[in-house]
């Protein structure tokens, strides 16, 4: 090649810092930033090729966010498998003292905590950031790299971004298998925008040619170089840089030379620089992250490193921060250090893999330290694998089974090296978010026969839903492992996916069997043993039901807040079954302290399963602002889930606010869905919980033809029935409201002698306590109307209401249904003459106060119709102004009128302080207050409040 310059030697030129075209990417993205700066939160999502000017673009948006806290990582291909990566690199550079407030990011990689707890305090972190230095942008680079911790942490935190001065930007490349999972991240948000980057136009690539060379930009010689490199500009950097000045000005060239690769072309201008240079670069690609230079230099053992820095920089291939501490280093841009570590010698590659796993911590170390072997290494192996066992006994598992991994590479003999990699792949689907093991499903099929084989496929097909050839390897896997005395783990661990599975499809006599039998194989963790249990008590709940199945959980303490950390799973089980049986202050206590230690990074288990029917125990506890905001809180959980298991409860819990407030479209959008699951997964789980959702609509909307149509799936003996024979329903999961809607229906549609029998089946298994006496008592009471024995119903309804609570008191335990009560009261008085007129009156408006305190506007309106029957209009005054609070806003006042602080209420709701801060601008200017004592009087005059939860803790 000639002497002549090309731009790597014009030292004058800031080649990297020049930044051509990209106008509207640059006006869009700064559109962003603007709508952040005014209070809302914004995900801008950045797609390209690789090298196609991504990560210059964003960091040329973040040279223009002076004002902003700006929060950046970098996914890497060889930390895929390392949980919480991104998530630590992103709280890296906050300050020490700020980030102590918010232990579960102090450690997340470590911490095998779930998304939505590490996610919820980094919302809390992120108001922090706000309140203290306003906004805040999240910029994660090479995110097709990014673990599926970190991701499926951020997916929830961009979900509860509410009203946050928030940009998150991510950056991913198009030819990957995460642009499916983008899209639907995208869809999933209301406020984004989707950039797809491409190649430089001829304007844009005359501008670049200008501003690196002295050719002139003659219009041949740019159609030619876009041409060449498809506008692309890392390629058209490397032809300008490849090919002499002297070259480019010759137009009398039929053609250039061939340019090399950028593989070659990044080679060539190492080539020229110094030795040291070289050397300092290449420890650069081989450590991966921003580390001080003398860290760095220590690696080479440099002598003078800041004077090999200078040329790296003048070529652009490295980058450093001189005015922070330590001044950190780092190679610009993530093609540039594949370039540079694969130019690498083999044997340098490895010796500075050796020494830099004395370079850093721990955790990092093991990485080099697998690098660096350049054969099986079997003592490195067993190092790895007893690392990776002593993390899974204290439940970091994920970490665990990339080790294993790591382990199974460098195993010598095959029996070691299929015995590590299925062991890793268990260790993988213990986490129910299983990355790693079903990617590798294929190696798994190759391997040799066996019980751990077995479990292994076993997992993979029950979390792909192939629950058939499931069952059958796992209950192999069980058998084989069971009678061998070294296999208890394992055992443990098919058993557990056994119950699971046979659970899901409704055989609660082996459910219960089979989890016994694992608990008597012994040596379980305390986390394994309390979840068995609880599978083991729902195994009873369905084959006896509730009742009988709350024996096995005599274990527990009588208060839920004595309850430890590690009995979780059989406290969600039982606040579970209290909810079954009608006893909701019991149930909300042990739920809501599953929810709390949860959200405190406890990890349950049924974590999504316990929020979920939280939300249904606030409902019919008749506080509805808690339900629809813990229902919300679900649906974002299960949403970066890796399986659909917790899915049906998620969004039957959303239906039922939906639907008693009469918005008929949220509710239909949870209804089909569900009914999408029950098709795809088919079992009696989704089934009920469809069922639920579709009957309580009808419920709403007084339509008893299709309260009998949705409830038709679930019950029993469905061909006689349709013949004139008994109707009952089927499944114990919500037995006695499944139970209470048939009776319903069959009233309302006149199948009185069905009905009979079904009331006398309700009765015969209701104990006569909780919410439900009430409606057994309404139901009765139809029956008797619809029979023709009027005065019976007054006495069946005059009896319950003489023992309930005052009725002019909102706190009643299921509102809606004592207010349901109350109406059929009023309306039969007001339709037989046997009370004056006003005592009709008063039973239907104190049924209307309650329907206006829960904002149920079809059950509202059928009692105005009831009122205006008798010539009275509805009370005035009851259209306040906290009914103009949106549901969001009345998430928040409720919370901050029960005493919470902004960051207490921001915890509960999983969204940052900044959004509750918004919201409760927006209340007081609704309500016209200013503050929270007057927000409290305010719900309390215009709007009776709930009973609230019980306390958790």
């Amino acid at each position: 090649m000639s002497d002549s310059p090309s731009i790597s030697s014009a030292g004058t030129r800031d080649r990297e810092g020049l930044f051509v075209g990209r106008a509207d990417e640059r006006r869009r993205l700064a559109e962003c930033a603007g709508r952040v700066r005014n209070g809302d939160a914004w995900l801008a999502v950045v797609e390209g090729e690789a090298g196609i000017g991504k990560s210059t673009l964003v960091r040329h948006l973040a040279s223009t966010l002076s004002d902003f806290t700006i929060l950046s990582a970098i996914g890497d291909q060889s930390e895929t498998e390392f949980p919480g990566g991104v998530c630590g690199q992103l709280t890296q550079r906050v300050d020490r003292e700020v980030l102590s407030s918010f232990p579960l990011l102090a450690d997340a990689a470590s911490a095998g905590l779930p998304p939505h707890a590490i996610g919820g305090q980094l919302l809390l972190l992120l108001g922090a950031l706000q309140e203290a230095r306003g906004p805040v942008a999240v910029i994660v680079d090479d995110v097709q790299w990014a673990d599926a911790l970190s991701m499926q942490t951020l997916g929830f935190v961009l979900r509860r971004l509410w009203a946050d001065r928030v940009l998150v930007v991510m950056v991913t490349r198009s030819d990957q298998d995460n642009v499916s999972e983008m899209d639907r991240l995208i869809r999933s948000l209301e406020r984004t925008v989707h950039l797809k980057v491409g190649g430089l136009d001829d304007s844009e690539v005359a501008e670049l040619v200008k501003g690196l060379t002295d050719a002139p930009p003659t219009p041949p010689l740019i159609r030619r170089l876009r041409a060449y490199a498809h506008g692309h500009p890392l390629y058209v950097r490397t032809v300008l840089s490849e090919v002499p000045v002297e070259t480019l000005r010759d137009d009398a060239l039929d053609r250039w030379p061939v340019p090399r690769s950028l593989l070659v072309g990044i080679k060539d201008q190492m080539d020229r620089l110094p030795p040291e240079s070289v050397e300092l670069l290449e420890a650069m690609a081989v450590l991966d992250t921003r580390l001080p230079l003398a860290t760095v230099a220590q690696l080479t053992q440099l002598a003078d490193p800041a004077r090999a820095l200078g040329p790296a920089l003048s070529a652009g291939l490295a980058v450093w921060w001189p005015t922070e501490s330590q001044s950190p280093v780092a190679l610009v841009h993530a093609l540039q250090r594949d370039a540079v570590y694969d130019a690498i010698d083999p044997e340098r590659r490895r010796a500075l893999h050796a020494g830099a796993a004395a370079l850093v911590g721990p955790a990092a170390s093991w990485a080099h330290r697998v690098a660096a072997a350049d054969s099986v290494d079997a003592a490195l192996a067993a190092e790895l694998e007893a690392s990776a066992m002593g993390e899974a006994a204290t439940g970091r598992n994920a970490l665990a089974a990339t080790r294993l991994l790591w382990a199974s590479a460098l195993s010598e003999s095959r029996e070691d090296r299929e015995r590590r990699l299925l062991t890793a792949c268990a260790q993988s689907l213990v986490t129910m978010q299983p990355v790693a093991a079903a990617k590798l499903r294929a190696e798994v099929e190759d391997c040799a026969p066996g019980a751990l084989r077995s479990c292994v496929l076993g997992g993979l097909d029950m979390l792909d839903n192939r629950l058939v050839e499931a069952e059958a390897r796992l209950a192999e896997a069980w058998e084989q492992a069971r009678t061998d005395p070294g296999s208890g783990w394992l055992a443990v661990l098919a058993g557990t996916f056994l119950t699971v599975l046979m659970m899901r499809n409704v055989r609660g006599a082996e459910t219960a069997a089979v989890a016994a039998q694992t608990l008597a194989v012994g040596d379980l963790d305390p986390a394994t043993t309390d979840f068995t249990r609880a599978v083991m008590a729902t195994g009873r709940m369905w084959d006896q039901g509730p009742r009988v199945a709350l024996a096995d959980l005599g274990h527990l303490p009588a208060e839920a807040s004595a309850a430890t950390n590690h009995q979780l799973d059989t406290l969600a089980t039982r606040g579970v079954m209290r909810l079954f049986l009608g006893d909701l202050e019991a149930a909300r206590r042990d739920l809501a302290l599953v929810a709390r230690r949860d959200q405190q990074g406890a990890g349950s288990r049924l974590s999504q399963f316990s929020l979920s029917l939280l939300a249904v125990a606030d409902y019919l506890s008749g506080d509805w602002t808690a339900s629809q905001s813990a229902a919300e809180q679900a649906l974002a959980i299960v949403a970066v889930q890796g399986n659909v298991l917790g899915d049906a409860a998620a969004e039957f819990a959303a239906v039922c606010v939906h639907a008693g407030s009469g918005r008929w479209d949220d509710a239909r959008r949870h209804v089909d869905t569900l009914s999408h699951l029950t098709q795809m997964i088919g079992t009696p789980v989704e089934l009920v919980y469809g069922v639920l959702a579709e009957a309580t609509v009808a419920q709403a909307r007084a339509d008893y033809g299709a309260m009998l149509r949705a409830l038709r799936p679930a019950l029993d003996d469905r061909d006689r029935a349709d013949a004139g024979g008994e109707v009952r329903v089927r499944y114990e999961p919500f037995w006695l409201w499944q139970q209470s809607l048939l009776v319903e229906g069959l009233v309302g549609t006149e199948q009185l002698d069905h009905a009979a029998r079904a009331l006398d089946e309700l009765r015969a298994r209701h104990d006569g306590t909780g919410y439900l006496e009430v409606v057994v008592a309404r139901l009765a009471g139809r029956l008797a109307e619809a029979q023709g024995r009027p005065r019976d119903a007054l006495k069946i309804y005059e009896k319950v209401l003489s023992q309930t609570p005052d009725p002019t008191n909102p706190s009643a335990s299921a509102p809606l249904h004592q207010a349901m009560l109350e109406q059929a009261h009023g309306r039969l008085l007001a339709a037989t003459g046997a009370a004056p007129r006003r005592e009709a009156a008063r039973w239907l408006r104190t049924a209307h106060d309650r329907f206006s305190t829960l904002r149920a506007t079809p059950f509202l309106e059928r009692c105005e119709a009831d009122l205006s029957a008798i010539g009275l209009a509805a009370p005035a005054g009851t259209a306040t102004r906290v009914l103009a609070l949106t549901e969001r806003e009345m998430s928040v006042a409720y919370l901050i009128a029960d005493g919470r602080t902004n960051r207490e209420a921001a915890a509960e709701l999983y969204v940052s302080p900044k959004a509750v801060e918004y919201h409760l601008s927006n209340i007081y200017a609704k309500l016209g207050i200013s503050s929270r004592r007057q927000l409290a009087e305010a719900l309390r005059t215009q709007q009776p409040p709930p009973s609230g939860r019980p306390d958790a803790d």
